[in-house]
């Protein structure tokens, strides 16, 4: 009889390392994924922001007063200063 009762309370009892381990490979490929979605994001920023600073600087090369190219290519530097420095340190902290 304490035979019968032991198997039945095994069966009942489920098994805690294997669950836990199944949850650890779901985070683990959630993550993964997480990283690839915000690289892809990433690169796409990047992408559009030199896109704009491209086109930012042809028109300051365009125009013919001096003051507005000047302004124009301080400001497409800037940003893509900025964006390179932001996308930098969130492929980091992707990284890790």
């Amino acid at each position: 009889m304490a035979t019968a009762s032991t198997k039945q309370q095994n069966t009942v009892i489920p098994d805690l390392e294997a669950a836990g381990e199944r949850v650890r490979e779901t985070n683990d490929r959630i993550l993964e994924a997480g990283r690839k979605v915000s690289t892809a994001y990433l690169d796409g920023l990047e992408h559009y922001v030199n896109g704009l600073v491209s086109f930012e600087r042809k028109l300051g090369e365009q125009s013919h007063l001096e003051p507005i190219a000047s302004a124009l290519t301080a400001h497409a530097k800037l940003t893509q200063d900025i964006t390179s420095a932001s996308v930098s340190a969130a492929r980091e902290l992707i990284a890790s």
